[in-house]
C-alpha cells in the first residue's frame, strides 16, 4: 500500500510539473513595438500637445490608452505605462497643451481633421520593423 502512495504522489508532481512546463496553449500576450516621430504645423514643430492612438479594429483595441506626449516637436508613445504599442492599424489625433505657451501665447488650435477622432485624416500602421520617419506627423493648417 505504501508503494501504491508513492507512485500516486510521484506521477501526480511528473504530470504537475509537465502541464506547467507546457502552460495552458494559450497564445503568448502580444507586445508592445516602439512608436516615435515628430509632430509639424506647416513644416514648424509642434511644442506640446498629446498624439493619441485608436484602433482601428474593434479585435485590436487594447485595455489601456496609446498616447504619448509631444515635446519640442517630438512624441513617444506608450501604452498601459509601457513603451510602444501593439501592431496595427490606427487614427491619429493630435490635441494641443492646455497650458499656455511660455511666453504668454495661447495654445496652437488644431483643426478638428487632426484633434476630432470622428474626424480626423490621421492614420498610421504600427509595424514591427518600421522604415524612418515613417511615424511623423506633418500637420497644415
Amino acid at each position: 500500500m505504501k508503494d501504491t502512495t508513492c507512485f500516486v504522489r510521484a506521477s501526480f508532481f511528473f504530470f504537475a510539473a509537465v502541464l506547467l512546463a507546457v502552460g495552458c496553449g494559450g497564445k503568448p500576450a502580444p507586445k508592445n513595438v516602439p512608436v516615435s516621430g515628430t509632430v509639424t504645423m506647416d513644416n514648424e514643430p509642434l511644442t506640446s500637445g498629446q498624439v493619441s492612438l485608436i484602433p482601428v479594429s474593434d479585435k485590436q483595441a487594447p485595455a489601456e490608452l496609446s498616447a504619448g506626449k509631444i515635446e519640442n516637436g517630438q512624441y513617444k508613445i506608450f501604452t498601459g505605462g509601457k513603451e510602444g504599442a501593439l501592431v496595427g492599424s490606427y487614427k491619429v489625433t493630435v490635441t494641443p497643451s492646455m497650458v499656455p505657451v511660455q511666453g504668454g501665447g495661447a495654445p496652437p488650435q488644431l483643426p478638428p481633421n487632426y484633434s476630432d477622432p470622428s474626424k480626423t485624416v490621421l492614420k498610421i500602421e504600427v509595424v514591427e520593423n518600421p522604415t524612418p520617419g515613417v511615424y511623423d506627423l506633418k500637420l497644415k493648417k
